[in-house]
């Protein structure tokens, strides 16, 4: 019985010993944590960024979009939405009467900001249908528009005259490489579809676009008493027993979301 005393007294003794040689440890390490190596001042060191100056260095990308005249209260609360999703982008919306829709404006503002095109209008939204015929003439004008543009850009710069019948020649090359203009259906409108085109490589362009078929713009389109483009919102029913009616509003100018999304690329 004595015997199991001393163990029992040893026992505690032992982690006595461990519990204090841990504290120390661990007194010694915090304490070299709050009680760093002085750092000496530097009268050049570089002032804090404030909040505005940390907006003004994020470079905003403009979108102009020129819209048809009468598409303007959905198109606004449209851009609304857009610019608070894409804060970054800024939507500069031209209304027009639809006879100078498909007319691009001689904007050299916007040019210079799209200087690899020549052109100051990256978007075009109509109220109707743009044909193919329809885009003709806006195919050519944009044909031009960049070759007169990327021969001004050669005349003008200051590299010698071989270097500048190099980018005369690329230019002439870049003239065949114009985007084919293909257009984009958004709604549907007493059974016709409601179609814009992209005219630049514009990536604000591309997610405008994409933002107009999105659940947002279908439901803002929706309330100006626009038509949803099909497969945009279907219920389990339809998906599985298609109504007569949906099959009636669809007829054959009925527009798939996909296609909507792959083309005017």
């Amino acid at each position: 019985m004595r015997d199991y005393k001393l163990l029992l007294a040893g026992l505690i003794l032992l982690l006595l010993i461990l519990f204090i040689a841990v504290f120390t440890w661990l007194w010694i390490h915090n304490r070299k944590n709050i009680d760093p190596l002085p750092i000496m001042a530097n009268q050049n060191e570089p002032t804090t960024i404030t909040e505005g100056d940390a907006e003004k260095t994020v470079s905003k990308s403009v979108l102009y979009v020129q819209i048809e005249e009468n598409l303007q209260a959905p198109l606004d609360e449209i851009i609304v939405s857009f610019e608070s999703r894409y804060p970054n982008v800024q939507v500069m919306a031209n209304y027009v009467p639809a006879n100078k829709l498909l007319t691009l404006p001689n904007n050299t503002a916007s040019k210079s900001e799209h200087s690899n095109v020549g052109v100051g209008t990256d978007m075009i939204v109509a109220n109707d249908t743009l044909t193919t015929e329809r885009l003709a003439p806006l195919q050519a004008e944009l044909k031009n528009s960049q070759k007169e543009f990327a021969q001004n850009k050669a005349d003008t710069s200051n590299a010698d005259a071989n270097t500048i019948d190099n980018e005369a020649n690329n230019a002439k090359t870049n003239s065949t490489e114009t985007r084919t203009l293909n257009s984009f259906s958004y709604a549907l409108k007493d059974e016709q579809a409601l179609e814009g085109v992209i005219l630049t490589n514009n990536t604000a362009a591309i997610n405008f676009r994409n933002f107009l078929v999105s659940s947002v713009g279908q439901d803002v389109l929706k309330k100006y008493d626009y038509d949803n483009i099909e497969g945009y919102k279907n219920s389990v029913n339809d998906l599985f027993n298609p109504t007569s009616q949906a099959k009636q509003v669809s007829g054959d100018t009925s527009v798939d979301v996909a296609d909507a999304l792959s083309n005017g690329d």
